[in-house]
């Protein structure tokens, strides 16, 4: 009798080759994630630098930071995410966040307060609406009644945790005062404004420039006059973009360093990555069939 694919010998190389290579993957992220953690511990496990007295400026700095390992982590940590549909997302977050880090620093104890004020503002414009509901929304459940009530009183609580909440100011226009390009032109990020914040925003509004590469091909039909028609491009994985979120969180982590004057033993995240990389290729770029050497016969 023939054997049927799945008992064949050309089955067990697929599955060898597949595991490989999954198992690659693995190996590349778990060093990836693991140096992004360890560069952020090695500058907030003891936070002891800078000015005492400037707790808010350092609360931002080292939160900012924290938010920053954490896409870059959450990216690392999701291989399938190395995509044109999601990684250029979280990509986009992550360059807002470096835009702001270093605007900030251009005036830290006035721009660091600023931008709490605002987002403690936001939070209470939404406890209002939450409010607003409570009062007005007669046709809603006792649930959705009960969620919203936790929820306001949650935000609140959050609120006064740090500021009376009478005393915060809401703030409905942007906080900077100005265009994140103009914040780009004030911090030398021209390049940066230019070639990735640009780009990546196309992502992030589903503009045609990103719909129409990555969400639409050419209909097969010549008699259709070359309309488009919507799929998922499948093209992964696209291992540059987590290059990017190296390169990102270590410009955030050179904006931390420059400000406080700290020097770190770890090795930066594109070192990391030009490391881990190399044998990830080796697996990945194999041709299909080839033995490895432990299992090459003599």
């Amino acid at each position: 009798m023939v054997p049927t694919f799945l008992e064949s010998e050309l089955f067990d190389i697929w599955v060898r080759i597949v595991n490989d290579k999954y198992d690659a993957i693995g190996h590349f992220s778990k060093n990836i994630s693991s140096n992004i953690l360890e560069n952020l511990n090695d500058r907030t496990d003891d936070f002891r630098l800078g000015d005492g007295f400037e707790t808010t400026t350092n609360t931002v700095f080292s939160t900012l930071l924290a938010r920053q390992a954490s896409l870059a982590e959450g990216l690392a940590e999701s291989p399938l995410t190395w995509n044109g549909h999601i990684a250029p997302l979280v990509l986009r977050s992550m360059i807002d966040l470096l835009i702001t880090f270093r605007w900030i620093v251009c005036s830290p104890t006035e721009r660091s307060t600023e931008y709490v004020n605002y987002g403690l503002g936001m939070e209470k414009l939404l406890v209002s609406h939450y409010q607003s509901l409570l009062a007005n929304g007669e046709d809603d459940t006792d649930d959705d009644r009960e969620l919203a009530k936790r929820v306001a009183e949650a935000n609140l609580a959050w609120i006064e945790s740090q500021q009376f909440q009478m005393f915060v100011a809401v703030n409905l226009g942007s906080w900077t005062g100005m265009s994140v390009r103009k914040m780009c032109e004030e911090t030398g990020s021209q390049d940066l404004y230019k070639f990735a914040y640009t780009p990546y925003s196309s992502a992030t509004h589903n503009m045609w420039n990103h719909v129409g590469k990555w969400n639409a091909k050419f209909c097969r039909n010549p008699m259709h006059k070359q309309h488009m028609v919507g799929q998922i491009i499948d093209a992964w994985p696209v291992v540059d973009f987590m290059y990017r979120a190296c390169k990102y969180y270590e410009q955030t982590l050179i904006e931390f360093d420059r400000f406080y004057d700290f020097e770190s033993s770890v090795i930066p995240p594109t070192a990391c990555f030009e490391e881990s990389v190399g044998p990830l290729a080796e697996v990945w770029n194999a041709p299909e069939g080839a033995e490895s050497d432990d299992e090459a016969g003599p």
